[in-house]
């Protein structure tokens, strides 16, 4: 181990190999080592064998049962891909670019044979965050009625779509179409997503 408990480590530094503890909060592998991702002191659990970083400052890691609003950057016949921006009730940025997605048996509590008609790229979603793998699989849902699309994204024009007096998405342009709505749908004006 390079390092002792309580020690000051900045972002980059070898704490150990990965054979020796398993990485957690702050932590990552590259190269067969475990590295730092933030300043801070070094932690270490000898009975579960991991090591991780504490620090007052650091940014708010998202954790099962998070609400959490990102972007669709891919959608495929039985699952949408997510890239994740922020965590709900958080003023900070996340420090890392979380990648997750949505099964289609965590879309709605309804029957859907496929998601091509309840999510379009660039459309931004508000989802639960049901388990995490790793920064690059987190499995969200969007089962409540107050998550799902919060801001729908024409396929024609590109531009924002609002909900007209029957409730259906409808663009400037024209385009009439339909999502997995959140309750919330345009509460959000926020475009920096």
């Amino acid at each position: 181990m390079n390092h002792e408990e309580n020690e000051i480590v900045l972002p980059g530094e070898i704490l150990c190999t990965y054979e020796e503890y398993t990485p957690s909060d702050w932590t990552y592998v590259d190269e067969g080592y475990v590295k730092s991702s933030i300043y801070g002191r070094v932690s270490v659990d000898d009975v579960e064998k991991t090591i991780s970083v504490i620090s007052r400052n650091a940014p708010k890691q998202i954790k099962v049962g998070d609400t959490v609003i990102g972007y669709v950057t891919d959608v495929k016949a039985h699952k949408v891909l997510i890239t994740i921006k922020k965590i709900m009730g958080s003023n900070r940025e996340l420090v890392a670019a979380y990648k997750g997605y949505i099964h289609i048996s965590k879309v709605s509590d309804g029957y859907n044979s496929t998601v091509y008609d309840l999510f379009k790229i660039g459309d931004i979603v508000e989802a639960e965050v049901n388990s995490i793998l790793g920064p690059e699989y987190i499995e969200l849902s969007t089962l409540q009625d107050n998550l799902g699309v919060i801001k729908a994204m024409c396929v024609n024009c590109r531009k924002y779509m609002k909900l007209n007096k029957k409730h259906v998405l409808e663009c400037e342009c024209g385009t009439i179409d339909s999502r997995k709505l959140s309750s919330k749908y345009g509460e959000y004006i926020d475009e920096s997503y």
